[in-house]
């Protein structure tokens, strides 16, 4: 995939370098809304990133049932389940508008950075930067669900 300026919004932590060869091995989806992209459990193929949409991250939550923890938009990266043992969706992503997506074979992109230590180096912390903003965004979601008990 071509990177170009509108690339580069996405992934402020990578170098255009690192942009780069992210988004050689990269390919564009499209989900119509209300589609799923994919469902808690499932196996995680693709690390996303949204390029233009929005995506709602659900998950099951009894006895409250289906409930959505966030939703993400441009640039913001998704599954990245992906990336790390033992590669599960621990959350469902549906598409809340019709949207259009990056995949990234989360496979294909580990080898990258076995070759590559300092993209890899990039790469995981701009995941460690994601997941932790994730991991404050549900916490304080899940205060505010079961806050009201």
């Amino acid at each position: 995939m071509d990177v170009s300026a509108t690339y580069e919004l996405f992934l402020p932590y990578l170098t255009p370098p690192g942009r780069e060869k992210l988004f050689s091995i990269a390919h564009l989806e499209t989900f119509d809304e209300g589609e799923y992209i994919f469902r808690e459990g499932d196996h995680a193929l693709n690390l996303y990133i949204v390029k233009s949409g929005e995506v709602a991250i659900e998950a099951h939550i009894p006895p409250r049932g289906t409930v959505t923890l966030m939703t993400v938009g441009q640039s913001e990266w998704f599954s990245w389940s992906a990336l790390l043992e033992p590669r599960i969706e621990t959350a469902s992503g549906r598409a809340m508008t019709a949207c259009e997506v990056l995949a990234i074979r989360g496979g294909a992109l580990t080898d990258l950075c076995h070759e590559d230590p300092n993209f890899g180096f990039e790469i995981y912390r701009a995941l460690a930067e994601v997941i932790s903003q994730r991991l404050l965004q549900t916490r304080l979601q899940l205060l505010d669900i079961y806050g009201n008990d």
